[in-house]
């Protein structure tokens, strides 16, 4: 049974609740993850190691230096700016295969991306594979005219994507999609991220439109596509109408909701479904609270739609709690359809779940786009966390109901003499390194198993 009150629930009350309905994968070694403590089944995005250190030196939407020019090139390569600001764009960045965007390596307060005109999401990873971004403000906001494809950030047709600390706000479609179009779509993970502030009645033709994540969505007849094994991971869910998250899968494999918050929606938590195919879906570690914009729809954190004839649907659920905020009456976790439709079967986890209720205490100072020490923190994740704290905030329908866009300062990166791209003060307290000298950057200097670069972006990250 779904556990709905986690005043008193321990680690130890956590594991031995859920050893019935999952069990952790063995972990993978350092060499096959993305970076130290990459997490999901998108951890093994590393197809671009070893490529091409390309400066984004421009805020610019396209030419040289700009961060279009790096993510929309071929080859292994990582992405590394040497700019702070905002990035607006006309037509959507196509993100493509072997890429590492560390956002982590922006001066300042980071890098914001939002739209100028463009109808379609800021970021797009579409028929691409081993791709990192990390630690982006993607904020897109309306386009002036109708458009149903304004996401914060899409992936579609892709494999072995590692998405994280991400800040995503202002879309007027979903905020996060996965969709798949005649192809495959798998192995991607979404973790550490805010998703949040999704325009309600905005510029979508459906009319009121506030979402928070579509996972699987599909073109196509059902046996053209494949959509799963993937993870959504210690994410902050805030004032969206619904979809949080709605949740299609195919036999390729599970989806995996561990160790969320979903937040102050208006009218559903999360919506599982079947019309895709068979649905396994693990929902474990995560807390449901209804806010000030939460109306009566709402009535459980989960609800289940068993509507294809063939299609299988089951869910593990354990770990969950779910009431409204400010210490308020318990909701139920699942609804009558879902508790009817658990799993039977352990669905392997690749993560060990935290105890529920540690999540409101532990998750916020690392959520969103912030670097440890609260670099590139900025009003607007801020104003999400306090929401989340206070029990207060509401869905919006434009970006001005909360005073819109952050305003992100100019900043310099760290001198880099040598013109490798490793800041020189970061060099100088390496011993195989020199700032002076352009060394391979690639090269294992202490042996640990981790290259100069890689080592350099994991402690900026906060991931050693």
């Amino acid at each position: 049974m779904p556990i709905t009150d986690w005043r008193n629930l321990g680690c130890a009350g956590l594991m031995a609740s859920a050893a019935g309905v999952f069990a952790v994968a063995a972990t993978s070694s350092a060499s096959e993850l993305a970076f130290p403590g990459a997490e999901g089944y998108g951890a093994g995005a590393t197809g671009w190691r070893g490529g091409t250190l390309i400066a984004v030196t421009s805020l610019a939407a396209d030419g040289p230096g700009s961060l279009r020019d790096c993510a929309e090139r071929a080859g292994p390569r990582v992405c590394i700016f040497r700019v702070a600001g905002t990035i607006r764009l006309r037509e959507p960045i196509m993100v493509q295969s072997s890429v590492y965007i560390a956002g982590q390596t922006a001066p300042g307060d980071g890098i914001q991306i939002r739209n100028n005109e463009s109808t379609h999401s800021p970021l797009i990873v579409k028929d691409a594979s081993d791709v990192v971004v990390r630690f982006l403000k993607l904020r897109p906001g309306p386009s002036r005219r109708k458009s149903s494809t304004i996401d914060a950030l899409t992936v579609e047709n892709s494999t072995r994507v590692y998405l994280g600390n991400l800040s995503l706000m202002f879309a007027s479609d979903e905020t996060f999609a996965v969709h798949v179009s005649r192809a495959v779509a798998s192995d991607i993970t979404l973790a550490d991220s805010i998703l949040a502030y999704s325009l309600d009645r905005s510029n979508h033709p459906d009319g009121k439109h506030s979402k928070g994540a579509l996972i699987c969505s599909d073109t196509g007849e059902p046996s053209e596509n494949e959509c799963g094994r993937i993870s959504l991971i210690r994410n902050l869910f805030a004032h969206h109408r619904d979809r949080n998250p709605d949740v299609k899968a195919t036999s390729l494999g599970p989806v995996e909701i561990v160790n969320n918050i979903f937040y102050n929606p208006i009218s559903q938590f999360g919506e599982f479904y079947d019309l895709l195919g068979d649905a396994r879906i693990a929902y474990v570690g995560n807390l449901a609270l209804a806010g000030p914009s939460t109306n009566a729809r709402a009535a459980a954190a989960v609800e289940l739609f068993d509507r294809v004839p063939g299609s299988d649907i089951a869910i593990a659920a354990e770990g969950n709690a779910a009431r409204t905020c400010g210490g308020g009456d318990s909701i139920p976790v699942l609804d009558p359809i879902a508790e009817s439709l658990q799993s039977a079967q352990p669905i392997a986890l690749t993560v060990t779940p935290r105890p529920v209720a540690d999540l409101l205490g532990e998750l916020p100072e690392s959520l969103g786009d912030a670097l440890p020490g609260g670099a590139h923190r900025d009003r607007l994740d801020q104003r999400v966390l306090d929401d989340l704290a206070n029990c207060s905030g509401k869905v919006i329908n434009r970006p001005s109901d909360i005073d819109g866009w952050t305003d992100i300062a100019a900043a310099s990166a760290l001198p880099d003499s040598d013109g490798d791209l490793l800041p020189d003060e970061w060099e100088a307290g390496r011993p195989a390194l020199d700032p002076g000298r352009a060394d391979d950057p690639w090269q294992d200097g202490d042996g640990d198993g981790l290259s100069e670069i890689e080592t350099w972006l994991a402690e900026l990250a906060g991931d050693l």
